[in-house]
């Protein structure tokens, strides 16, 4: 069964490779992410330095479409939310795949990138010369008013433990979440966003698994600041032009994966950055040296900038 599945796939490709250039017009380019939601949101930063050198007629595949609606960089969205069909629509196609980091399964490790892992992506693209370093999110304006739940919001995760790629050297405590969100509701109003099974933080409005994609990119639009970890919502909140305090610890560094209008909270000790996933000899002494007044006093600096636009690195190809 198998083998005649892979013969019909190998005969079936070529010509749906064909059907699917003549659908779609015959795009220039053909993209793909790496599959992550957080990696195909900053794919938007190549489509936009694209479309300023004047490329058109740009083809993207992605599970996520909805966060490439209304964006005015990308010329095609390729997917289809029944398996099978989505397959049909890419199969064929000349994809170039916006990759950073090649995982080692044996360490539980990912390569450790040179750069920034934005511009590795610029560079699969054949980009040069001067970039700009963060991606995009275009709500509507009726998008944008529904995202204003409160008067002084603030947004605040408490774990990316339920993500697709789980991480366990990305978390930061629960119980030290809890702590910061008790400070601040003193004098903002928290909302937390996440999945469902996220340990719930006391006193904030609790958000947590019952807002779409697009749905939480407008409440991070409308407020004052995001608390959290690296991950999606350190993306999206950069997509729609809202600060954020982020607890890096030494997984990573900043300058490889961050943004330079965020407070990144990273912790150079002697292992770090190691870009290990799960596995750490040192019981996550980066994570744990982090307190959390130093988070207050993070969240208080970056409240103190709302209003006035956000920095944003800018480098060269």
């Amino acid at each position: 069964m198998g083998k005649t599945a892979d013969i019909a796939t190998a005969v079936v490709t070529p010509f749906a490779g064909l059907a699917n250039r003549v659908r779609l017009g015959f795009p220039r380019d053909y993209f793909q992410g790496t599959g992550g939601i957080g990696d195909d949101l900053m794919t938007t930063m190549v489509f936009r330095e694209l479309k300023k050198r004047g490329h058109h007629n740009l083809a993207l595949a992605t599970n996520y479409a909805g966060l490439f609606t209304n964006n005015p960089d990308i010329d095609k969205v390729i997917y289809n939310p029944r398996p099978r069909l989505n397959w049909l629509l890419r199969a064929g196609l000349p994809f170039t795949r916006l990759s950073y980091a090649e995982y080692d399964p044996l360490r539980d490790a990912d390569q450790i990138p040179g750069e920034h892992i934005m511009l590795t992506m610029c560079r699969l693209a054949g980009l040069g010369g001067p970039v700009e370093l963060r991606p995009y999110l275009f709500l509507t304006p009726e998008e944008f008013t529904a995202g204003k739940l409160a008067d002084n919001q603030v947004v605040m995760q408490s774990s990316g433990l339920s993500a697709a790629h789980s991480m366990r050297n990305k978390e930061w405590y629960p119980e030290r979440f809890q702590e910061v969100c008790a400070e601040l509701r003193c004098d903002v109003t928290v909302i937390q966003l996440g999945h469902a099974k996220d340990p719930k933080l006391e006193g904030a409005v609790d958000m947590r698994g019952q807002t779409t994609l697009r749905q939480s990119a407008a409440i991070l639009a409308n407020s004052l600041v995001f608390v959290g970890l690296v991950g999606f919502l350190m993306h999206l909140a950069r997509a729609v032009d809202c600060r954020s305090v982020i607890l890096y610890g030494g997984r990573e560094k900043p300058s490889q994966t961050g943004y330079v209008a965020n407070k990144n909270l990273y912790s150079q000790v002697k292992c770090a950055p190691c870009w290990l996933r799960n596995p750490c000899d040192f019981d996550r002494k980066c994570m744990d040296v982090i307190q959390p007044p130093q988070v207050i006093t993070a969240v208080a600096e970056q409240i103190s900038k709302y209003g006035t636009l956000l920095e944003v690195q800018t480098a060269n190809l």
